[in-house]
């Protein structure tokens, strides 16, 4: 489970929507000076991200949350987003060679495939955005600093 913290903003019939805050380990590396992520992360805006999460616990506003995700969810999601639009690449571009078409043709062919495939994976987005195993689910609700769990003693 891919777990993350942050706070309810609004709540309604099971959800509940949470803003965290975006951490990068790019302080941490060492290939921080030569990696893309990096310079990205430093131009970044914003660090916030606003999220509907499916809320089992009954949070109320202003509480500090665990959300989490299973790790198989996120990988589905991620091929699909990721290799589908790859995959339709490359056919577009093999597909030329095998009647000897080209180059011209297998770069046509290759942004087609693209293109084919970016839209598929939209279409199979919109099918599952009411599947609720795509939902980030409401873990646990955080105990802060001030909050203590009294204890009991007995003589």
């Amino acid at each position: 489970m891919i777990e993350e913290s942050g706070t309810v903003l609004a709540t309604e019939a099971g959800y509940a929507e949470v803003e965290t805050i975006r951490t990068s380990s790019c302080t941490a590396c060492r290939a921080r000076h030569a990696c893309g992520h990096h310079a990205i992360a430093q131009v970044s805006s914003t660090n916030r991200m606003r999220m509907t999460a499916i809320d089992p616990l009954q949070v109320s506003v202003g509480q500090k949350v665990i959300v989490g995700i299973p790790e198989d969810t996120l990988l589905q999601a991620s091929m699909w987003m990721y290799m589908v639009p790859l995959l339709g690449l490359v056919i577009g571009a093999v597909l030329p060679s095998l009647w000897s078409g080209g180059a011209g043709i297998a770069v046509v062919f290759s942004i087609l495939g693209f293109i084919a495939g970016l839209a598929f994976a939209k279409h199979k987005a919109k099918l599952q955005a009411t599947n609720p195993d795509f939902y980030p689910k409401v873990l646990r609700i955080e105990q802060t600093r001030g909050e203590q769990v009294p204890l009991l003693f007995t003589p």
